[in-house]
This record gives C-alpha cells, structure tokens and sequence, in this order.
C-alpha cells in the first residue's frame, strides 16, 4: 500500500519488507509470551506455555527482532520523524502486552478495551508513516494512506475479538469481546469498512489520491449489500450471518488490491 503511493523505489520497498518482517513478527511472539495464560484457560496451545526456558526463548527472540528493526531503521533513516515513530510503535505494541516487567506495575493495555482500541488507533497509523519513511518524507498523502489503513484494519480488529471472549472473561480482563455483544462488534466492523470507503472517496475528490483511485469503490456495492443483509436479520449472528461476514471480507481485499493497483497507474 505504501510502496504503490509513495515513491516506486525498488530499494526501500525491499528495505521496509525487512524492516516489517522482524518489527511485525516481535510483536506478535512478545504477545504470545504474555498471552499464556488466557490460552491456557481457553484451551488454546501456546508454545510459550510448555516450560520457562521456551518462554525466556521467546522474550530473548522478541528483543533481538526489536532490536534488528530499529537497526535496519537506522541504516536507512531520512527523517528524525521515523525514529519518533518507531520509538511509539515500540513503545505501546511492548505495554500492550506486558506482563513481566512494567506490566506488573500497571495494566497492560490490552487488558481493557478503551486502552486496547487507544493502541491500535496510534499504532496503526504511525507504523504506515514510518513504513513511508523508507520512501520519502511525511506528506499530506502519507496521513491520508495512514488514515485509509487504519479503517481498512479496524475491521479486523472488531472481528477478531469475536473468537478471544471466553478466555478473556476467564481471566477477568475487560477486553472489547467481552464488553460488547457480538452483534455490536459487528455493527463498529461494518461502520469502520463504510468510513474506509469514505475516506478514498473524500482524499480522491480533494486531489490527495488520484481519480484513478475511484475504482476502487467498486466493491462497496457487493458490501453494502452484504450488510443490508445483515441488517435485515438484525445483526444476530448466525450461519448467514457468516456468508455475508466473507463477501464483506472478500470485497475488502478486492477494493485494497485495486487501491494498490491504481497508485501504481497513476504514478510515472
């Protein structure tokens, strides 16, 4: 996404690949180190859970990626800019699911939802802008494509915490799965895909992303009608619920793959 609106430098596109694939995989192995015990109760398998040198393993390997993220970062810095991103993304994806150190001073952040939501909505945005660093300097464009991914994602995030209610009750934790009803999280995911449309529709009418762009509100006729199905039989989740829920998703990966495809076209 960021590569096919920004500069098309081969180079940087290579570099912030590496860049994500040791930032991205931290992040989630430092979660699971933290989340043993919410997969204990809710019978997940969690690698992390078999003894305490597997999980000093994986507090060992999340530091290192950290680490080498920062270093690649370094190497390749063209704005200060980048480091103060990189520096908010580590620190709120470390407290999101620290347990062991500060985490047991304070709540992490994913313990409760309004924390849970904060992080994503900071995080998600200023990874992109980082992620742009690599190509040029911070833009009006690179705050739209920011704003754009972060809508594109929130979808998923009210998804996911469909399948995370039971273990996070069982520890107590204030989670949205657990505060929200799933049909509400239904209603926030489907809210956040329509703003996610919205918002090519406004930065293409104000010049930020290219007319061409506007093919990629195509597949907001497949989803608006996806949830007027769902309105219709009022939210309640059930198998149809389901089949509307993969168009949805489906026509979502179609309109990101078009986004991407058209900023590669309108670009020389």
């Amino acid at each position: 996404m960021v590569f096919s609106q920004s500069k098309h430098d081969l180079q940087s596109f290579l570099l912030t690949l590496l860049f994500s694939f040791t930032f991205y995989p931290a992040i989630n192995i430092w979660n699971h180190v933290n989340d043993v015990k919410e997969d204990v109760l809710s019978g997940k398998y969690n690698v992390f859970a078999e003894n305490e040198m597997v999980k000093a393993f994986g507090v060992a390997f999340a530091v290192i990626l950290y680490s080498l993220a920062l270093v690649i970062l370094l190497e390749n810095i063209r704005s200060i800019v980048g480091l103060i991103l990189y520096i908010i993304c580590f620190l709120i994806t470390w407290l999101y699911s620290d347990r062991m150190f500060l985490g047991r001073f304070i709540r992490r952040f994913k313990d409760h939802y309004v924390s849970e939501l904060l992080s994503f909505m900071v995080v998600y945005p200023s990874f992109t802008i980082l992620l742009w660093t690599f190509f040029d300097y911070p833009s009006i464009k690179s705050i739209a494509v920011a704003l754009t991914t972060l809508l594109f994602v929130l979808f998923g995030i009210f998804i996911k915490d469909m399948r995370d209610i039971s273990g996070d009750e069982m520890a107590g934790l204030k989670t949205l799965g657990v505060v929200f009803t799933p049909e509400k999280l239904l209603k926030f995911a489907v809210t956040s895909i329509i703003l996610y449309y919205i918002s090519i529709s406004v930065f293409t009418l104000l010049g930020i992303y290219n007319y061409y762009t506007a093919v990629s509100l195509i597949p907001l006729i497949p989803t608006v009608h996806s949830i007027l199905n769902l309105n219709a039989r009022k939210w309640i989740i059930t198998i149809d619920t389901v089949t509307n829920l993969k168009r949805i998703i489906l026509s979502n990966m179609v309109s990101l793959s078009l986004l991407i495809l058209t900023g590669f076209l309108s670009q020389p």
